[in-house]
Order: structure tokens, then sequence, then C-alpha cells
């Protein structure tokens, strides 16, 4: 009986919690820019941390604490190797985008709230002069949103990953993406 009392506890607190968000029903459309953090992966191969500029649109449906969003976003990464034994791509430029959809799981407070995001989408890398590979994959992350009426104001982190095949190389891609952006809710 212990053990129930803490669980009874934070489903109550979720559900008194939720009571605000159940009149939250609207269509959202917004631009938004941020730094991608890459860092490839090969076996044997070091590759460095890149970052660089951002930008994307998302537009979405809210229905009480979950949204539906879809995502575009497109970055531009040098390619920076530490070593290349196999292969010499250090400084081509890697055109990455992202098209996609995803869940958002808001946290309903009044003029702030956080929120939990996992989402699915068509990953695009291609290696400018050497190959393009498209690959769907994950991505997971959070962020907060300040709804002033119409208009809110949001900052969200996120991991991409996904796996592309460029010039018969098996390359493992881990991106960091830090964004903020604006979100028009009608």
């Amino acid at each position: 009986m212990r053990h129930r009392r803490p669980a009874a506890l934070a489903a109550a607190f979720v559900l008194l919690a939720a009571v605000p968000s159940f009149s939250q029903v609207g269509l959202y459309l917004g631009p938004y820019a941020g730094v991608s953090a890459q860092k490839p992966s090969f076996e044997n191969v070091r590759f460095d941390r890149n970052t660089t500029f951002l930008y994307g649109l998302r537009a979405g449906v809210q229905v009480l604490m979950l949204a539906l969003e879809f995502h575009y976003f497109k970055a531009g990464h040098a390619v920076e190797m530490e070593d290349f034994l196999l292969f010499n791509w250090d400084g081509l430029e890697n055109d990455y985008s992202f098209f996609g959809g995803g869940l958002r799981l808001m946290f309903p407070l009044p003029v702030v709230r956080p929120f939990l995001a996992l989402g699915h989408g068509s990953y695009t890398a291609e290696l400018r002069g050497v190959d393009l590979d498209r690959r769907r994959g994950w991505n997971f992350g959070g962020g907060l949103e300040v709804k002033l009426g119409r208009l809110a104001l949001i900052g969200e982190g996120k991991w991409q990953r996904a796996t592309f095949v460029l010039d018969d190389f098996e390359i493992g891609l881990g991106d960091f993406t830090f964004t903020a952006g604006l979100n028009i809710y009608w």
C-alpha cells in the first residue's frame, strides 16, 4: 500500500495540471532558427564536432496537452576530420536537412509551457561532389514555450540520429539542434 500512495499523488497532480488544457485546441505555424552541432561517426575515423546555423519551419495542431507537428529544417555543415586513412572528406560541405512529423507533450501551465518531443522523418545528407543519401531517423528532445495570446516564443533542444551511406561508407550522423522561434496560433 505504501508504494501506491506516491503513484496516486503523481496521477492526481497530472490530472489537476491538465484541467486548464482542456480548452486549448488550435493550429499553429512558425519559423525557427538556431544551431546544429553535428558529430559524424565511422569506425576508426575521428571527426571533429561542427556547429553551424540552421533554419526551419514548423506547423502543427494542438489538442489538449498533445500537439502533432510537421517540421522542416536545413543546415550546411563543413566536414572536419581529425584523421583520414580511408577517405578524405575534410573541408567538404554537407548539406543536411530534415522533413518529418512528431508529437509534443505539453505540461499545461498558464503562460510558460514546458514540453517533451518525439519525432520521425526523412533526413538528407548531401556531401557536395561526393554523394547524396536520404534515410529515415528518429529525434527526441524538449523545450519551453511562452504563450502570449496568439503569439508564442519557443525554445527547443533535440537529438537527431540517422545513418547514411555516402560513397559506399556507412556514416552515423548524430546531431544536436538548439532552436528558438515563434508560433502563431489561430
